[in-house]
């Protein structure tokens, strides 16, 4: 099945349902401008929440060091999303391995070299979002993506939601898919019934993919 990575959590019953129908990870926001964003204390909550083998994702943007090492201390992060154009230190300095983000504008989605990918847990495509906040809510050009390959898993985000994942999958084939907005009733605020629509979708076009093999 492509993961599925729900993003942006801040209620310790989405982040349950998530595990339920099958999350691979669970992100928590700490970019200081979000309205997604969550506290140290909530987002240990938040992951004792997760079930077994869910990874827990922080996401962050220009945040300190010493602040990121509290984060990942807290909410036992296995993983720090830094969401805006890759930096040598990050991989030197970040106490959690990184994910890697590429904020695609246009046809333009600036990649890190592959030597910095190699250091990554995955790499992650996103349209380009506020640089305060992270993500977008927005879908980007898939074409973009044609005919590429990297040296790490690749996460496809921006805009998806139950309509439009299939499709995506179909497209990118990506190592999975990393969703928010697209199962929203408000920011931070999961539905449920567009949750499990979500992870419907996916495994739909999972099935599909594997018949026209």
């Amino acid at each position: 099945m492509t993961r599925v990575k729900i993003c942006g959590l801040t209620r310790a019953e989405d982040v349950r349902l998530a595990s339920e129908l099958g999350a691979a990870a669970v992100g928590f926001v700490f970019a200081a401008g979000s309205p997604r964003r969550v506290s140290l204390e909530r987002a240990g909550e938040l992951s004792a929440a997760a079930g077994p083998g869910v990874t827990r994702v922080g996401v962050f943007v220009e945040e300190e060091r010493a602040f990121i090492g509290e984060a990942v201390e807290a909410a036992s992060l296995d993983v720090a999303q830094i969401h805006r154009p890759l930096r040598a230190e990050d991989l030197e300095e970040t106490p959690a391995p990184v994910v890697a983000v590429v904020s695609v504008a246009g046809l333009d989605a600036p990649v890190p070299p592959p030597e910095w990918l190699r250091r990554c847990r995955w790499l992650l495509f996103d349209a380009g979002g506020s640089a305060r906040t992270g993500g977008s809510g927005t879908r980007f050009d898939w074409s973009v993506l044609s005919g590429k390959t990297f040296p790490v898993p690749l996460y496809l985000a921006g805009g998806l939601h139950a309509s439009n994942v299939g499709d995506a999958i179909e497209r990118v084939r990506p190592d999975g898919v990393d969703v928010a907005s697209g199962i929203e009733r408000a920011p931070g605020v999961k539905d449920p019934e567009k949750m499990r629509r979500f992870f419907a979708a996916v495994r739909t076009a999972d099935t599909d993919a594997v018949r026209d093999v």
